[in-house]
């Protein structure tokens, strides 16, 4: 735990309650607290959440009241303890008379040329935490920032607006900080500017469902925003009914980023599900990962919709939608349905639909004559078949069977 004034001067009467007690099962949190947080008429204040993690022990709940008005921060609210496999602590907004969840609101200071504070900071030994059930405005690089390795981190019911990054990724003192185990599901919001979440390290066995997120366009060429990322050596990661709309990069010279999800070399066995990503300016899918797989993913409106770089691939079901190229004026490259970027790549795609309604955007983009697709099962919607400028050299690489 981090100490400043605010913290040592708040930590007084927390220290009194728990001076000769047993440990809690459940403590409470409110606003303007600023005492042991025992019940709500003796509520501690949220920048005492380390201590009231420690004392609520294994199994233990903390109830952030969210009808008593917002909490402000300037400062990372700082956790270093946690709960036990099987036993979480629990961090959740309630209606304080009815016990009923209601998202507390988190509001940072996050200023038009300030990232922003983060909002939750995650320290080692944060293991075994479940959140749920806040609203974030006006926060800089995590909403939920992973700063340390952790194991089993549980983020659920959460929305956002005008922030940097929903969940962070990244050590503060530390060599490394891979979360093993986590699950983000129900999350969504907009105003984001660089992205929904980074995932770094060697992240394992995690778990993205039924969450949303819209950005906004970054000028030029500092920022280059992605909706969900994975970097590093994160692995066993499954994406299941998220949205990502408007990663966009602007006016950022002869190449704009920009994407949907995006994933690199060194991940793998990384799989979408029934994903859609729209209005990116590069591509939707940007996955770099080995064995990446793609089951009735849904891309539309990106300069590229579906980017394959690794040297074996698996899309099942899946739909591309008219290619939108924002950058036509400045950037030297064009937009496809289809990229295909390794050598020796051999990618299998099953039932692939294509809806074109102009016909002006290649169906597929090979950068090597190496490169074969097996297509099994292709339907194009579109008054032709475009197969762009070298025809005769995709053609011979692309074996489809209708």
């Amino acid at each position: 735990m981090r100490l400043n004034r605010r913290t040592l001067i708040a930590a007084l009467p927390l220290a009194a309650a728990c001076s000769g007690a047993t440990r809690a099962g459940v403590l409470y949190v409110t606003p303007d607290g600023d005492g042991g947080g025992g019940d709500w008429n003796d509520a501690a204040n949220i920048s005492d959440l380390d201590g009231l993690v420690s004392r609520a022990g294994p199994g233990g709940e903390i109830l952030i009241a969210a009808e008593r008005g917002p909490y402000e921060i300037e400062e990372p609210i700082w956790v270093g303890d946690g709960g036990r496999a099987g036993a979480p602590v629990r961090i959740r907004g309630v209606h304080s008379e009815t016990g009923a969840s209601l998202a507390a609101q988190i509001i940072g200071d996050r200023s038009d040329d300030d990232v922003g504070t983060d909002a939750f900071r995650l320290e080692r030994n944060a293991d075994h935490l479940h959140f749920s059930h806040f609203a974030f405005t006006r926060i800089g690089n995590g909403c939920f920032h992973a700063a340390a390795p952790l194991r089993n981190l549980t983020i659920e019911d959460c929305t956002f607006e005008d922030i940097y990054r929903f969940v962070e990724n990244t050590a503060s003192d530390e060599n490394a900080a891979e979360i093993r185990g986590f699950a983000i599901r129900r999350c969504s919001g907009r105003g984001v500017e660089r992205g929904f979440l980074r995932i770094r390290y060697a992240s394992n066995h995690g778990v993205i469902e039924d969450c949303s997120a819209v950005g906004v366009p970054a000028e030029g060429d500092e920022v280059l925003p992605a909706g969900c990322a994975l970097d590093d050596r994160a692995h066993d990661i499954i994406y299941r009914r998220c949205v990502m709309e408007n990663f966009q990069q602007w006016r950022a010279g002869d190449y704009w980023n920009g994407d949907g999800f995006s994933d690199e070399p060194d991940n793998r066995a990384i799989v979408y599900e029934d994903c859609i990503a729209r209005g990116s300016t590069d591509g939707g899918f940007d996955c770099k990962s080995r064995d990446v797989v793609l089951r009735r993913c849904v891309a539309e409106d990106n300069k590229r919709n579906f980017r394959i770089w690794s040297g074996h691939a698996l899309m099942q079901d899946c739909v591309s939608r008219s290619p939108n190229f924002r950058g036509a004026a400045e950037e030297e490259t064009s937009p496809c349905h289809i990229w295909i970027g390794d050598e020796h790549a051999r990618i299998l795609i099953e039932r692939l639909t294509i809806d074109e309604p102009s016909a002006e955007t290649a169906l597929f983009e090979i950068d090597y004559e190496g490169a074969r697709i097996d297509v099994q099962g292709l339907n194009v919607q579109a008054p032709r078949e475009n197969w762009g400028d070298d025809a005769e050299q995709v053609r011979s690489q692309v074996r489809v069977t209708r």
